[in-house]
C-alpha cells in the first residue's frame, strides 16, 4: 500500500513532466524557412519565407512550406528556382514531418537538443533526413530551429546551374516556429 507521501511524491513527478508530451501545440508568428546553397567562386544563395505550417498530429509534427513562396531577392534567379528546378507549380509543397516520440520536450525554462529522423516530402519523393532541432520552453511557448541538409539530387531535382555557376550539394535549411500548448 502507497503511503500519503508517496502518492504525494508520484503526484509531483507526473504534474512536473513536460506538458507538451501530451498536450495539443499551436503554431504562431513568428515562423520561418531558410535556405542556403554555395557555389564555385564564392556563389553562395540565400533564400527565405515567412510562409510555413506546422501542424500538430498525435504521431507527430510536420512543418509544411509552400514552395512558391521561396525568394531569394532576385527575380530571375527565383523564376528558375520555381519553374525549372523545384517546379512549385506541379510540387506546390515540401512536408517536413518528425516523430513526436523522437523529439524531447524541455521543462519549464530548459532547452533541449538532438539530432531526429525526420521525413522529408518534396519534389514527389519522400526521403528520411537526419534533422537537429533545439527547442527552448519559456512558459507555455516552444521556440523551435530545426536545421536539415538537403541533397536535391535525391529527390530528382536538377543540380541548379546558371551560365557555368553549378551550386553543390546538399543545401542547408533552417526552420525557426513558436508552438504554444493549447
Amino acid at each position: 500500500m502507497m503511503s500519503k507521501t508517496n502518492r504525494l511524491l508520484c503526484l509531483l513527478l507526473l504534474t512536473a513532466l513536460p506538458a507538451a508530451a501530451g498536450a495539443a501545440l499551436k503554431a504562431r508568428a513568428p515562423a520561418q524557412v531558410s535556405f542556403v546553397a554555395v557555389g564555385p567562386a564564392g556563389l553562395r544563395i540565400e533564400g527565405k519565407s515567412t510562409d510555413l505550417r506546422v501542424t500538430d498530429r498525435p504521431d507527430a509534427l510536420v512543418v509544411t512550406v509552400p514552395l512558391s513562396k521561396l525568394e531569394t531577392g532576385i527575380s530571375l534567379r527565383d523564376s528558375h528556382m520555381h519553374e525549372k528546378y523545384l517546379e512549385s507549380q506541379k510540387y506546390p509543397n515540401a512536408q517536413l514531418a518528425v516523430a513526436r516520440s523522437a523529439i524531447k520536450f524541455p521543462g519549464s525554462g530548459q532547452t533541449t537538443e538532438g539530432t531526429v529522423p525526420g521525413t522529408l516530402a518534396l519534389h514527389g519523393q519522400s526521403k528520411t533526413v537526419p534533422v537537429h532541432y533545439k527547442a527552448t520552453r519559456n512558459g507555455a511557448a516552444y521556440e523551435v530551429r530545426g536545421d536539415l541538409k538537403v541533397d536535391f539530387r535525391e529527390f530528382g531535382i536538377q543540380i541548379p546551374s546558371y551560365l557555368g555557376a553549378t551550386v553543390k550539394p546538399p543545401v542547408d535549411v533552417n526552420v525557426a516556429f513558436v508552438l504554444d500548448e493549447t
